[in-house]
């Protein structure tokens, strides 16, 4: 690569360990010659230490496993071999190697999940006889939260005549499990959900979700406020 790019790409495949070992020993031959650059050198490869130092402080670490699936290992040190080029600026590059390998990893895995669906914002936050707006124009109203026998949390929601059970997986998104249509045919003696909706769809989902009896507004507001997470 000497010879065939500018000064910074040569920099960075150098700071990468993407040179070859004689490519490596002329690049730092060039750097014993040129101050300026052996200064950019430096101070690039300070800069990647402290990215990944600041990483390596958050609450997200980042094993060695993860690091190799992803490609992202940093290259061994460069090794002297009694070359006093390489001995003096090879732990410049082996570094930085290091350094970008644990940022870039770090990034993959930080990366914000997808935003949840309207409907799953709206259950996220809206408190029990609370009404919400969609952003297509529906409104919904949450009337109730139990918890299913798998750990999920639900909610029971009316959405114009219709009735419907929600519950929460994983992100925030909230899945239907069951819809009371409004206007539907009822069994003789069935007791009428909000909007005249037949309960049975409602009823076959509790059971099937072994749910729990609701929870009250007070227990409920304090799930909202920390993201679900009892």
């Amino acid at each position: 690569m000497p010879g065939t790019g500018n000064e910074d790409e040569r920099l960075a495949a150098w700071l990468d360990g993407a040179l070859t070992p004689e490519e490596a020993e002329a690049f730092a031959a060039e750097l014993e010659h040129n101050p300026a650059l052996a200064a950019k050198a430096e101070a690039w490869a300070t800069n990647d230490r402290a990215l990944a130092g600041a990483f390596l402080a958050s609450e997200r670490p980042i094993d060695d496993d993860l690091i190799a699936r992803l490609g992202l290992a940093a290259p061994a040190p460069v090794a002297a071999n009694d070359n006093p080029r390489l001995a003096r600026f090879g732990w410049i590059a082996a570094g930085s190697a290091l350094a970008a390998s644990v940022a870039a990893a770090l990034m993959l895995t930080l990366r914000p999940p997808a935003p949840v669906d309207d409907l799953s914002g709206a259950l996220e936050r809206t408190a029990s006889l609370g009404t919400a707006r969609l952003a297509d124009g529906r409104t919904i109203t949450p009337l109730l939260t139990v918890r299913a026998a798998d750990g999920r949390w639900c909610r029971e929601y009316r959405e114009g005549g219709d009735t419907a059970l929600a519950c929460r997986g994983g992100a925030g998104r909230w899945t239907i499990e069951a819809r009371a249509r409004a206007g539907a045919a009822q069994d003789a003696g069935a007791i009428a959900v909000a909007g005249g909706a037949d309960p049975a769809p409602l009823e076959a989902a509790y059971q099937r979700l072994k749910a729990s009896d609701p929870v009250g507004p007070a227990d409920e507001q304090a799930l909202i406020g920390k993201g679900w997470k009892s």
